[in-house]
């Protein structure tokens, strides 16, 4: 399934707020709005699973064709 990554890395996997800031270092996640602390690893895939599960929930999987 494919999922757009865009700002996956700057948007909170809590409360969705999204700012350049929030990205404290490569390694740590600082959400200015709610406050929560986390890898940025982390929220960046729990953001993406969330936007995965959107799309599985309307039922519009796009699985883009691969160029090989």
């Amino acid at each position: 399934m494919f999922v757009d990554p865009r700002n996956t890395s700057r948007q909170c996997s809590e409360c969705k707020h999204t700012h350049r800031s929030n990205r404290v270092s490569q390694a740590w996640f600082a959400c200015r709005s709610c406050g929560i602390v986390i890898h940025a690893d982390r929220n960046g895939s729990r953001n993406i699973a969330h936007r995965a599960d959107a799309v599985w929930q309307r039922g519009k999987v796009n699985c883009p064709s691969v160029a090989r």
